[in-house]
């Protein structure tokens, strides 16, 4: 999914609207590859229908997202549970965490509409004021939509966001945004040399900085896994060679300039597989490429090259920075919408199985976790429950992973 939003071991809030930004808007999702296993993967129903108001996330992409003026807004006074959004009432959300805890330091979370009429049962908000779970827990956001705001508004919407108990921040970058597929052909906003200004205004505000590297011009997500142009036509071995080259080059000046990543994303819901289209001028795919890093047919071959590939160039650089894969199967969806009962928990295995058949070596495990993509749009309770299923069963059958919701 093509959304900004994320959640780092427990929660998330949405932040400041891009209203201003001059960054274009995502252009959506097409559906995922048919070819992945039928029986495994039933519940990686395609991302193809667009985010809409209905939806509780505010994604700060999106048209129907309302706008918040971070300029005007002031820290939340004391009366303000830190456990709360409170940036807007139309754009705030609350805080929201679940009584089970999913492995030693993770828990499963939610985000709540703040007009709603009635409250998440069985749940309790969660109060990031206590030293303990601020240690304890990864709780961000990704707020790249802001990279085009002054250093001035940047600085007060990271106040704003550590004042409600946020300790860290997510930032995407892209391989050439203004590339003839690219996302920004103008500006080329989430480019490196973007990341690395306000990566390094994010850790000297203290926070911890996930850095999620899409290895495209322009979004990934399951859907479209857009090869970047000026890597069309590499064979597999210079594909994996372009893709260690240009992460150890990018951790490189991130930590030169100041924005060394605490935590470094190699891949943007890779479910399907990384590096597979060859796009048009908006980021949709038009074709599939010859050489790919699509698991398709239970091929994990290239998947598994690339994915060492980035993971090596972080290492070589910085080995002490921790590793996350990212996939988009937090929760099943109901029956009706094409979803089977822990379909999610074994597209997990089948997939994590896959990459670690590969040898490759992770840390996080991230999971997209939308109520209206990886749950029951019509039940909290519902979307709680798989959530929770989901990432026990996971944290049950990988103990040493440690796990994610990041969108």
């Amino acid at each position: 999914m093509n959304h900004p939003c994320f959640l780092l071991s427990i929660a998330f809030f949405a932040a400041c609207g891009s209203g201003s930004s001059s960054q274009p808007a995502d252009s959506g999702s097409m559906p995922v590859d048919s070819q992945i296993p039928d029986g495994v993967v039933d519940s990686i129903a395609a991302d193809s229908t667009p985010r809409d108001s209905t939806t509780t996330l505010v994604d700060s992409n999106s048209e129907s997202s309302p706008s918040v003026d971070c300029d005007s807004i002031a820290p939340a006074d004391s009366s303000t549970s830190p456990g709360e959004a409170s940036l807007d009432s139309t754009a705030s959300e609350s805080l929201i965490a679940s009584d089970t805890a999913i492995a030693s330091d993770t828990a499963i979370a939610e985000t709540h509409d703040s007009t709603a009429d009635t409250a998440v049962t069985d749940t309790a908000v969660l109060d990031t004021s206590d030293s303990a779970v601020a240690g304890k827990y990864v709780i961000g956001a990704d707020v790249t939509d802001q990279e085009p705001q002054p250093t001035a508004t940047r600085a007060n919407l990271l106040t704003i966001l550590k004042t409600h108990g946020f300790n860290w921040i997510r930032l995407r970058t892209f391989v050439d945004p203004k590339a003839a597929d690219g996302y920004d052909k103008t500006n080329g906003y989430d480019d490196l040399t973007h990341t690395i200004a306000f990566g390094a205004q994010i850790k000297a505000a203290g926070m911890g900085l996930l850095l999620d590297f899409h290895y495209s011009d322009n979004w990934a997500d399951p859907g479209k896994q857009c090869i970047p142009v000026a890597w069309q036509g590499y064979n597999a071995t210079q594909m994996a060679q372009a893709v260690h080259d240009y992460t150890n080059n990018a951790i490189t000046l991130m930590i030169a300039g100041g924005a060394r990543p605490d935590m470094v994303q190699v891949g943007n819901e890779i479910t399907p597989g990384m590096l597979i289209h060859i796009c048009d001028a908006n980021g949709q795919p038009t074709s599939t490429n010859t050489v790919n890093g699509s698991n398709s047919g239970n091929n994990f071959t290239n998947l598994g090259a690339f994915l060492k590939a980035g993971i090596n160039g972080v290492h070589e650089v910085d080995s002490t920075i921790t590793i996350m894969l990212h996939i988009d199967q937090g929760g099943d969806k109901p029956a009706d919408a094409g979803g089977t009962v822990g379909g999610a928990l074994a597209t997990n295995k089948w997939w994590i199985n896959g990459v670690q058949g590969q040898g490759v070596v992770f840390d996080v495990m991230g999971e997209s976790s939308y109520q209206a993509y990886q749950g029951d749009p019509n039940s909290t309770a519902n979307t709680q429950a798989t959530w929770t299923s989901t990432f026990d069963g996971i944290a049950t059958a990988y103990p040493n992973l440690k796990l994610v919701a990041a969108e």
